[in-house]
């Protein structure tokens, strides 16, 4: 029997280990888009000004601040910025071994462990230098704590529930739904054991208060973000393209934008149809043999409910988005392993777990190719080789050119605003490098060069020629594709005398 555990025991360290090392493998590169540039740039300002400027932006700021510190030790990394992310998933994995397994068992801490590895969605932001991980992270530490709760009244769960529902309402917003609804279900079983224990409904309140308290220096920022959260100049809900994506959201790699109706869409979505049905049926089977299963019905149904909520807000102003789900995909793979493991046939679950592993591993296989492209850099040596320390840059197509500003912070640059976007407070996280503006008004006195980052249709270069500027072409227009992101990058060097 020792010897059995011991290698039960020994396979699941095996799974972690090799886990951590798969999310880790596109890890080392320096690309960045948009959201990473941005997060990049705002996590190099002060405590304060991440506070301050963050406010104006749609999420709340403690993954910035936790990237500041990263920021103050190792300087501007990306690396070190991705193995952040990596870290948020590995204790995800790692908490399948300290927690999941001693509280329901070695076959759900095995399958809960390789599901945070090797389910397909897990890689893909596994490097993202952007808040999901760490969300994830928070979002399963408050489910735990919030069962152990159930299980035992002690100080210690409701202090670490509280610590870990505070830290995940100021990581996302889908992190402030998940932690609001998890809260609801403790306060109305505190409600219901209060004859038997007082002290459910007082550890409650008291942890509830110092929460709201805590929480109520960003509520004036919430109530100002709900606009651009909501008001999304991007967020767009279509119907069924929105219901596949957010169904198959875990079950595809790298997405495209919008549903195609290719193999790498139909697949994913017949795969997770084939999951949902098989785990339905062992709900089923377990409610039928008496068994307890209120453990996964809760996970279930807290997933399920801050999917509803995000629909039924949706109404009022589009939140769902299939990206945001990733927030609550933690607590998705432990209700997966908790049925998954009470199917006496282990060969449908290994057949299962083996497909997910198989879609991962295609999945890396596609993002490694892209993130380590020799193309990526070309646009940034190309500029390097020739830029000199007193040129300007000039962009008005920000979601391809904000790189720009973590690339070449020597080199003045602006943004033109030409849609009249409502970004300028927001995107102050881009200052000293980069500006905002909605005219040329800076070019007023200007002489000397200016690169010139711009579209396909070089836009931005014939609306300097309207505003009259005397512009010499110094170099012509360089066109650079990136696999990141495919980000199309025509560079043209002018000069104003």
């Amino acid at each position: 029997m020792k010897f059995k555990m011991k290698k039960t025991k020994a396979i699941h360290i095996g799974i972690i280990i090799l886990g951590i090392i798969f999310i880790s493998i596109s890890s080392f590169h320096s690309n960045v888009w948009f959201d990473e540039s941005y997060s990049v740039a705002l996590c190099e300002h002060s405590f304060k000004e991440i506070w301050q400027i963050g406010g104006n932006d749609v999420h709340p700021v403690l993954y910035y601040m936790l990237l500041h510190i990263l920021y103050l030790i190792f300087g501007s990394n990306m690396i070190v910025y991705r193995l952040f992310s990596v870290l948020g998933i590995a204790l995800i994995g790692i908490l399948g071994y300290t927690h999941i397994r001693k509280d329901f068992g070695e076959k759900t801490g095995i399958i809960f462990s390789y599901l945070s590895f090797f389910m397909p969605v897990m890689c893909v932001y596994a490097t993202e230098i952007r808040m999901y991980s760490l969300a994830a992270l928070f979002a399963i530490l408050t489910a735990i704590y919030a069962y152990r709760i159930l299980k035992r009244n002690s100080k210690k769960n409701w202090i670490l529930f509280g610590v870990s529902s505070l830290a995940l309402s100021y990581t996302h917003y889908y992190g402030l739904m998940t932690a609001g609804i998890i809260n609801l279900a403790l306060f109305i079983f505190s409600i219901y054991k209060r004859k038997e224990d007082k002290n459910y409904l007082k550890y409650f309140l008291i942890q509830a208060i110092a929460e709201i308290i805590l929480y109520v220096p960003w509520l004036i920022y919430f109530i100002t973000q709900l606009k651009h959260v909501g008001g999304g100049f991007w967020i767009k809900l279509k119907f069924p393209d929105t219901l596949i994506e957010v169904l198959s959201f875990q079950y595809r790699g790298l997405m495209d934008s919008g549903i195609h109706f290719n193999l790498e869409t139909i697949l994913p979505f017949a795969f997770c149809v084939i999951i949902y049905t098989y785990i339905g049926y062992l709900i089923y089977k377990q409610i039928k043999q008496k068994n307890d299963i209120k453990a996964g019905v809760l996970a279930f149904g807290v997933y399920i409910a801050v999917i509803v909520a995000a629909l039924i807000i949706s109404k009022f102003m589009p939140i769902l988005y299939s990206r945001y789900i990733f927030v609550i995909t933690s607590i998705l793979i432990f209700a997966l392993a908790f049925f998954m493991s009470t199917e006496k046939r282990k060969y449908i679950t290994i057949i299962l777990l083996a497909l997910m592993g198989i879609i991962s591993i295609y999945n890396e296989y596609k993002i490694s190719k892209v993130d380590y492209a020799p193309s990526n850099m070309e646009q940034v040596k190309y500029l390097k080789d020739n830029i000199n320390e007193n040129d300007i840059i000039i962009y008005s197509d920000v979601i391809t050119n904000s790189g720009a500003s973590i690339y070449f912070k020597n080199n003045k640059q602006y943004f033109l605003n030409l849609e009249n976007w409502g970004v300028e407070e927001a995107y102050k996280a881009f200052l000293p490098a980069m500006e905002t503006t909605r005219n040329f008004e800076f070019l007023n006195n200007y002489k000397g060069r200016i690169w010139i980052l711009d579209n396909n249709e070089q836009t931005l270069f014939n609306k300097l020629k309207e505003q009259g500027y005397d512009l010499t072409i110094l170099n012509e227009n360089k066109k650079i594709e990136t696999k990141y992101h495919n980000y199309i990058y025509n560079i043209m060097l002018v000069e104003i005398m």
